[in-house]
């Protein structure tokens, strides 16, 4: 399997946007905001259908979605 950074295609920094995250959120209110990351991350990737069904699954697993 590739290495799962290799179908980005992004600018900048994945984790840019953290500064924008709240300082004081709750548990359960970052648990969201890394889902929304993660899932984010994944739907701009360039996988093919069979690639991105296994790194959906990975994440999945790991219950970071």
């Amino acid at each position: 399997m590739a290495n799962i950074l290799d179908g980005l295609s992004l600018e900048g920094a994945i984790l840019d946007g953290l500064d924008d995250w709240p300082r004081s959120a709750t548990r359960k209110e970052w648990f969201r905001l890394t889902r929304e990351l993660v899932a984010s991350t994944i739907s701009d990737m360039d996988l093919d259908l069979a690639s991105k069904s296994k790194v959906i699954a990975a994440f999945t697993d790991a219950g970071l979605l």
